[in-house]
């Protein structure tokens, strides 16, 4: 990413020529440091988004859709006071400079305000200012304390960030530049850090094509390489005063430029005519991955946690079952004690005793020193009775923990498995499951209806496919009618599949075409084999107490596919 003071030239140069005379219609806060101000242009609404965020601080226009923060930030409530009515009257950008600033003609009994955008990584800031240069609110307020050198508090007259001193690209002399250049060269600067403190305006990435461009070469002599670095500097910036650049998007390296970068001449590069429209695509697809990414790592953790739980409660379980399966050995020593209680010595710890079945046999019965030899036998008779009554009750458990531990499992896959949208799915399944708390309470959001994958057959028959357990709950008990034919891999997490408007059995290419897709659907992916059962959806029940999407079968069919049959994978456009 390099959001430079190229890119900001092409991005205010656009802005001045769309927006320049247009209302303000809406200013909306999508996230903290996120601001969206709407204008009217040419009969649409385009968004203007400004964002301060570290990681992806900068100013565009945008076609994508943001959420509306319900509770907006005391700046957003300024900023509609000020701009809702008004006007954009004119865009600029201070020469070499990441700041745009946009002067607006005040709604009917205000004043005249501006909006200053500076888009410097973590020190990016939002600032609006009257037309006589106050302060009157910021994103990110700065007092005496925290920057005397600089502050940004309302009552303030606005101060723009501190000069550089470097050279102005376009306007610079040959003999200055060299000479300066080559100052920085002779203190053992490399030539990229050398450029980049010689002349203003130069991000990392352009000093890097600037010295290819000028064919640098170490082992050349410094003044005639000065000269021609001179000539590619002045006329990139001066192409860029003057529009003639184009931006390029490198999606293979996730970074983007105000031109084609010749340095990486193997790398695929997309050019575009607008630069806001590049920035909204770039950002757009890289925040999207990147919160998926953090939504998908948040699931899994929570779900993993409570696996490893839910496993040592499994172990645990089988040793308590594992120990009630000694319940007849506690009745017997119970019963030898009643039966040669008067050969149990006082104070003893043990007692060897003939065996009540088995009289050529010897049994060695544990006692409590403290206690009689028919307090011995009621304490056995009482661990057996326990032991006896709590078998049944741990296999219930036992079965209960397995269908937890077979229910997070599969959550994990269909986690690992599914987009954002369908995360969100999931993040709500778990939420009403207990694994997550519901962030905050008030009016309750109505979800709208699971949107499982749909295909069609050869015959043109419809085939649903559910991407997580509320998908796979909605299209078996839902979407399907009980005649329908119900597909699932056998004994490992994967998506229900169900192929409508087909007789059952129903014919064998729609069979193989289903049981495909539940089989690609599945744990099973990668396999060169996999078993897949089918049935009536009318054979398929919901398992009593489960979660959504557990359920049991039965009078059904097994049919064994390859998942990465190359002719299905084509006819499905499957990668």
């Amino acid at each position: 990413m390099s959001f430079d003071t190229l890119i900001m030239k092409r991005v205010t140069d656009e802005l001045q020529g769309l927006l320049t005379g247009a209302p303000v219609q809406r200013v909306y806060e999508p996230e903290r440091g996120e601001i969206v101000i709407h204008l009217y242009s040419h009969g649409s609404q385009p968004g203007l988004l400004f964002s301060t965020d570290s990681s992806y601080a900068r100013v565009h226009l945008t076609g994508n859709r943001y959420r509306k923060n319900e509770l907006p930030s005391p700046f957003c409530m300024l900023l509609r006071k000020y701009l809702i009515g008004g006007r954009a009257a004119s865009f600029s950008n201070p020469p070499l400079e990441r700041i745009l600033e946009i002067e607006f003609d005040p709604p009917e009994g205000l004043p005249p305000v501006k909006l200053i955008a500076e888009i410097m990584s973590r020190r990016s800031n939002l600032v609006l200012v009257n037309d006589h240069g106050m302060i009157l609110g910021a994103a990110r307020l700065a007092s005496w304390e925290k920057n005397p050198k600089r502050v940004i508090m309302p009552g303030e007259l606005y101060q723009p960030p501190p000069a550089q001193n470097k050279l102005d690209p376009a306007d610079m002399d040959e003999k200055q530049f060299t000479e300066t250049l080559t100052t920085f060269l002779a203190e053992g600067l490399e030539p990229e850090k050398a450029l980049f403190s010689t002349a203003g305006g130069i991000s990392p990435l352009t000093a890097r094509e600037l010295l290819y461009r000028a064919g640098w070469n170490d082992a050349e002599q410094q003044q005639p390489q000065a000269r021609r670095l001179f000539k590619e500097t002045r006329k990139l910036f001066q192409d860029s005063r003057a529009g003639r650049l184009q931006p390029v998007l490198l999606p293979d390296r996730n970074i983007y430029a105000a031109m084609p970068l010749a340095h990486l001449p193997e790398e695929k590069q997309v050019k575009y005519d607008s630069a806001n429209r590049m920035l909204d695509h770039f950002y757009g697809t890289l925040i999207r991955s990147s919160r998926e990414k953090a939504l998908r790592g948040q699931l899994s953790s929570v779900v993993e946690k409570r696996l490893t739980s839910l496993e040592n409660k499994w172990n645990q379980q089988k040793t308590e079952l594992q120990a009630s399966a000694k319940a007849p050995q506690h009745r017997l020593y119970g019963e030898l004690l009643l039966a040669y209680g008067d050969r149990v010595p006082k104070g003893a710890e043990k007692v060897v005793l003939p065996d009540l079945y088995n009289p050529d046999q010897e049994v060695t019965v544990p006692l409590n020193p403290s206690k009689s030899a028919a307090a011995n036998a009621q304490h056995h008779f009482n661990r057996y009775r326990k032991a006896k009554g709590g078998q049944q009750k741990i296999k219930k458990q036992l079965n209960k923990t397995r269908a937890e531990i077979d229910y997070c499992r599969e959550l994990l896959y269909t986690i690992e498995n599914n987009s954002a949208g369908s995360l969100e799915e999931i993040r709500q399944e778990m939420i009403e499951a207990g694994f997550l708390r519901e962030k905050k309470k008030g009016k309750k959001i109505k979800h709208s209806a699971p949107q499982p994958l749909s295909f069609k057959t050869s015959s043109e028959r419809t085939i649903l496919v559910g991407r997580n357990n509320r998908q796979n709950d909605y299209i078996t008990f839902k979407a399907a009618v009980r005649r329908d034919s119900w597909f699932h891999v056998k004994n490992i997490p994967g998506s229900h599949v169900v192929l409508k408007e087909a007789p059952y059995p129903p014919p064998p290419e729609d069979v193989e075409e289903a049981a495909f897709l539940a089989a690609y659907y599945s744990k099973g992916r990668e396999s060169g084999a996999v078993d897949v059962d089918y049935t009536e959806v009318r054979h398929v029940r919901r398992r009593p107490g489960g979660k959504p999407g557990f359920v049991f079968y039965e009078n059904y069919k097994t049919i064994t596919v390859n998942p990465q049959d190359k002719r299905l994978k084509e006819f499905f456009s499957l990668a």
